[in-house]
């Protein structure tokens, strides 16, 4: 339970950097369009992807000692919509974070290739080392979470679709939570860092 918190505390203010990062380049991205287009839409959804992880976790602790309470899911088996839930989570972020993980790490690795600084030189090791980490995990885990997924989804009976219904929910919860703090943050970082009204200020001030 220690590691579970450091971990969602570390995924929790790498998701804030990321949001923070994206949204300092968000107007002019749009302006621009190319590959600094792409590159900030997937840094946010790599932020986005991060809060997901957070609030999935944290609802998935919650659930176990809300869901029994309510009388018509009382019996509804909670080890069953968990799994299900943790599969579902899983294999929506590992769809989300490993293309957009690609972008980044070929981001990080052209910086570096630019400018071979030491700082350029650890952020390009840690996109290394997490994108192929996610890839190997999801080679490793995806078929067997994705069969779990299908199995549960075409059970059939009443008691499983109530099992699909509270899973759904959950993972739902997560996204929405995920993608309003990300697009709070992305908002307030851009309105804060407009590049092109610092730009127009300092045009003004050499005319003056």
């Amino acid at each position: 339970m220690v590691w579970l918190m450091i971990l969602l505390i570390v995924n929790f203010l790498i998701s804030i950097f990321n949001a923070i990062s994206v949204g300092r380049m968000w107007s002019e991205s749009k302006a621009i369009g190319g590959f600094i287009r792409v590159l900030a839409v997937s840094v946010y959804i790599m932020s986005v992807s991060g809060f997901t992880m957070v609030f999935g976790m944290i609802l998935l602790l919650l659930a176990p000692h809300i869901v029994p309470l309510i009388p018509a899911f009382s019996d509804v088996p909670v080890e069953e919509f968990m799994v299900l839930a943790l599969d579902m989570l899983y294999l929506l972020l590992v769809l989300a974070m490993i293309p957009t993980g690609l972008i980044i790490w070929f981001n990080s690795l052209v910086h570096f290739w630019r400018k071979k600084t030491l700082a350029n030189g650890l952020v390009l090791g840690w996109n290394t080392y997490a994108q192929i980490r996610n890839t190997a995990n999801a080679v490793k885990h995806v078929p067997s979470a994705f069969q779990r997924v299908t199995r549960s989804l075409f059970g059939g009976n009443r008691k499983n679709n109530v099992v699909v219904a509270i899973a759904l929910l959950i993972v739902i919860l997560a996204v929405i939570g995920g993608w309003l703090l990300t697009s709070a943050i992305v908002k307030k970082a851009d309105e804060k860092h407009n590049g092109f009204a610092d730009l127009e200020k300092a045009c003004n001030s050499s005319r003056k």
